[in-house]
Order: structure tokens, then sequence, then C-alpha cells
């Protein structure tokens, strides 16, 4: 996995809210792990897996727990069919249904029906395609840090993490950051602090 490599890009969020115990995360990493897609027109599912193998679910106890950390991980599968693709798939059905049973057109309501029956039967051939979100959770600090990069993951994990822990994940913005380090100053003063310019302090020295 990727933290385990020489080089990653996290992402740093403030956690909010009662920190569970390792029951309880256990219990909210269980009930919400990830579950393969079923028939359906579903695209999308996400949920718990192991920071080792998102193959591996629900994450592991006794790998969840390094420390004063809880790691594993958030795998989102979506699946596609291309709207192309479906739309030359209705329009061979559609004619061939008319053809059968000597219509005329085929109605706007019959047509929707048949697409999404023709979407099932693609959906089911299509490989769904994974994302593995990395967590790493300060139980102690308060922190999590995360390889979401992009705003839908970092959406989706803030989603499922509110849903199993009942904890909200905020980014650790600067002004944020600076409460923690500061905590005697005040927001308003921390908002009336002027950014330095350490070239024009690296010339004046």
């Amino acid at each position: 996995m990727s933290m385990l490599q020489g080089s990653v890009s996290l992402k740093r969020f403030l956690v909010l809210g009662p920190v569970p115990d390792l029951e309880d995360l256990q219990a909210g990493l269980v009930q919400d792990q990830f579950r393969p897609f079923q028939d359906g027109l579903e695209e999308e599912r996400m949920g718990w897996c192991d920071w080792r193998n998102p193959l591996i679910t629900p994450p592991e106890q006794d790998w969840v727990s390094q420390e004063r950390f809880a790691v594993f991980a958030l795998r989102i599968d979506t699946r596609r069919v291309p709207p192309s693709l479906l739309k030359a798939h209705v329009d061979l059905r559609a004619q061939q249904l008319v053809q059968e049973k000597d219509l005329a057109f085929l109605g706007k309501e019959a047509r929707l029906s048949l697409q999404d029956e023709i979407k099932v039967e693609l959906l089911r051939k299509v490989l769904p395609v994974p994302k593995v979100v990395e967590v790493a959770w300060d139980l102690k600090g308060g922190l999590l840090w995360t390889t979401a990069s992009s705003a839908k993951a970092q959406g989706a994990l803030a989603s499922l993490f509110m849903k199993s822990f009942g904890c909200e994940i905020h980014p650790l913005a600067p002004l944020v950051l600076s409460g923690r380090l500061c905590p005697d100053l005040s927001v308003e003063a921390l908002m009336a602090l002027d950014p330095i310019d350490l070239e024009l302090e690296e010339a004046q020295g």
C-alpha cells in the first residue's frame, strides 16, 4: 500500500467528536465494510477495507490498531456503461421489438423500461474500477491522515466517517492549524495577521 512506500502525498483533517474505543471503532468498520455490487442499476459502492489489501473485509482488528493510530482504508468501486454503447444496444433492441410485435413505434415509457433492462444486463458484464483511500487516524491527537486527494474522495470519506463513527472531519487549513498551535490567540487576531514576505526579510537581513 502507498503508506508503506517511500513517497506518498497525504491530506490532514481535524477530527471532531467523541473518540470511539477500539470495540466501537471495529463495530463501525464491520457495519460499513465494503460489499460487492449486487444486481441492479447501482454504479458506485464504497465501504471500509483493510489497509494492506482491499480484498480483506472487514479490516482485520489486529491490523487496525497500530499503537495510537487506527489504520484502515476506504474502497470506492465504480462501474459505468458508456452512454453511446447503451444507446446502440437500446436502439437495436427497440428495432427488433417493433418488428417482432408489428408495432408502429416504441413508446417513451416502454423505451425507458427497455433501457433500464439493458443497462442492468451490461452492468453485470462491466468490471468495477476500484479506488483505495488509506486512512491513519491519530486517536490521541485528534488528527486524520489520508491519501484522499480529490474533492470527491474526501467527500465520500467524510460522509462514511460520520455514519460509521459519529465524528466530523474538517480539512486542517492554515487558520485551523494556527489555532491549534496558538490556542491563546483569538480567531480575530489570527485573521488580522499579515503574511511574511520571506524574500523581503532575507534581503533586509
